[in-house]
């Protein structure tokens, strides 16, 4: 059988957790807020922008595809609200777009302790909210705690010495945990659960509509980076299926992130800016020991070898996507530069099986084994366009090596299902990729488990349990250390192939011909660098 999927959860370990926007965990380490005082400075400073010499002013007008009912990034999952969390909120650390490298944020700089078990922040001076009121390394220390993220496990002690520094203690060093908790967007710890909370970022609220599809936003005053060009932006939210309608109106300066489609975007007056969506697309084999035919080494090659990849993201998305070769999207600081995808060779796969005794034993046209016929179902969600489509594609495929596949439509709640009981032979979904390399919760036996853990093709490999530890655990976090940990992952995964990585679905964001200074990147909201964006007409 082959499932497939195109949803699946950033975190959680159980089909009940899938959907849960935010996980929440007891025993986390207790820290009081300190209390923050209320007034506002008479005077607030005037800051300067990163460069004077670009167009100043005016209000540009951002399309986002999705509708969230909360402004709240804590309590809310909407792809909206993901763009949207850096123009309103800070975080400890950002990520370079590109290669997902930490780069300062909030903090100036951080540094870990020479035995490696702490990490301590250094924050500028007089920090403040969006209201005026202090933002102090205690305050921060606050916000995280009131986020109850599982992240907060590694660490046995958080603690604020002063204003300005922030020191978080590992319980066990998780380097995973510090790239989570440095992206958590910040906002004061009474407020983590408010629909519209304050933030710190260089725009505030200043009027969201009763029906929730615009919000208008204005410069911060007290924010503590550069000041944006801009004055404010108002925010349409926009439903996927309204996309076509947004475009042809064209009432808009941005408007993103568009998902991949085999439809071609129609905005001939737009400029289309293109960057691979933080996802992977591919198959899996179930390792499990009931699973034996499809598990056979000459079976996995051959299935390998069957499929074409170009042709495939041609058929499916006309070739609006990133072919993968790992498990990690090419240009990322941890991944190997020379891994490359298995050739299209049907010729070598029929040999494979030949090797592995499929025979066609009765003249049927299909390829037996033990006397009986080897089948294939391929199985996908019934909702989704591009998952049915990749269903019939390899089906397609594994017939024309003489295999009985077809392709048979699931719902989403079944999928799911048999994904966790780990009830397939093959599978074919979708799964995000966060900044941090780790991926534990794919690869590790201990997450091997019927019903829960995410490890779904019961992959079980001690060697690599090891280095999957090693890499999170590495002292201070050197990212040097942990690429050439993580380059051995890839090549490891690269042989024994539990799962065959197919591509990277891209993301377009449209822009008008007066808006400038966009810079998107996979690994981080296309509005990182809302405070470069300027408006200048005639360009």
């Amino acid at each position: 059988m082959l499932l497939s999927a195109c949803e699946s959860p950033s975190t959680g370990a159980t089909p009940a957790q899938i959907s849960e926007a935010t996980p929440q965990v007891s025993n986390l380490p207790t820290f009081q807020p300190s209390n923050l005082p209320t007034l506002q400075p008479s005077n607030p400073p005037t800051l300067q922008p990163s460069n004077p010499s670009l167009p100043q002013g005016g209000i540009a007008t951002l399309g986002l595809v999705g509708q969230p009912d909360s402004l709240n990034p804590i309590t809310t999952n909407d792809s909206a609200l993901r763009e949207l969390t850096p123009l309103l909120f800070d975080t400890l650390l950002r990520v370079d777009p590109n290669t997902a490298q930490l780069q300062p944020g909030l903090a100036e700089s951080w540094s870990y302790s020479d035995d490696g078990k702490k990490v301590v922040f250094h924050l500028p001076p007089s920090l403040k909210w969006s209201d005026g009121r202090p933002l102090t390394a205690a305050a921060i220390a606050a916000s995280l705690k009131a986020t109850e993220h599982p992240a907060l496990l590694a660490f046995s002690q958080i603690t604020a010495p002063d204003a300005k520094t922030l020191e978080l203690t590992f319980a066990w060093i998780d380097c995973a945990a510090v790239t989570t908790l440095a992206q958590l967007p910040l906002l004061p710890a009474p407020a983590v659960l408010e629909p519209a909370p304050i933030g710190s970022g260089p725009f505030k609220i200043g009027e969201w509509s009763e029906n929730k599809r615009t919000l208008s936003l204005i410069r911060n005053r007290h924010y503590a980076g550069p000041a944006p060009l801009l004055d404010g932006l108002t925010v349409r939210f926009i439903a996927e299926d309204e996309v076509d309608v947004a475009l042809s109106e064209g009432q808009f300066d941005a408007l993103g992130p568009v998902p991949a489609s085999r439809s071609p975007l129609h905005a001939p007056s737009l400029t289309d800016l293109i960057y691979p969506a933080p996802q992977m697309v591919y198959l899996a084999i179930n390792f499990a020991p009931k699973n034996t035919e499809a598990v056979a080494p000459e079976v996995r090659q051959a299935l390998l070898l069957a499929l074409d990849r170009p042709a495939i993201l041609t058929k499916v998305l006309a070739g609006d996507g990133q072919l993968l070769a790992g498990s990690l999207l090419p240009g990322h600081w941890a991944a190997p530069a020379d891994l490359t995808w298995p050739a299209y060779d049907p010729k070598a796969a029929q040999s494979f099986l030949r090797k592995a005794g499929l025979r066609d034993e009765d003249g049927d046209g299909w390829l037996d084994q033990d006397g009986r016929r080897l089948e294939l179902f391929v199985r996908t969600r019934g909702d989704k366009v591009l998952m049915q489509d990749l269903a019939w594609l390899a089906s397609s495929y594994y017939r024309d090596l003489g295999l009985f596949a077809r392709a048979d439509l699931m719902s989403f709640t079944d999928t799911v299902d048999r994904l966790f009981k780990h009830d397939f032979d093959m599978a074919v979904f979708s799964w995000p990729l966060t900044p941090d390399p780790d991926q534990r919760l794919f690869w590790r036996s201990s997450e091997n488990t019927a019903g829960q853990g995410l490890n779904f093709t019961s992959y079980d490999n001690p060697a690599l349990d090891r280095l999957l530890d090693r890499a999170v655990s590495v002292p201070g976090c050197d990212p040097e250390q942990r690429a050439k940990i993580y380059n051995e992952i890839q090549e490891t995964l690269a042989v024994e192939r539990p799962v065959d990585f197919l591509f990277a679905p891209n993301r377009h964001i449209l822009v008008g011909t007066r808006l400038h200074g966009l810079n998107p990147g996979p690994f981080a909201p296309f509005t990182w660098n809302v405070s470069e964006w300027y408006l200048q007409e005639g360009e």
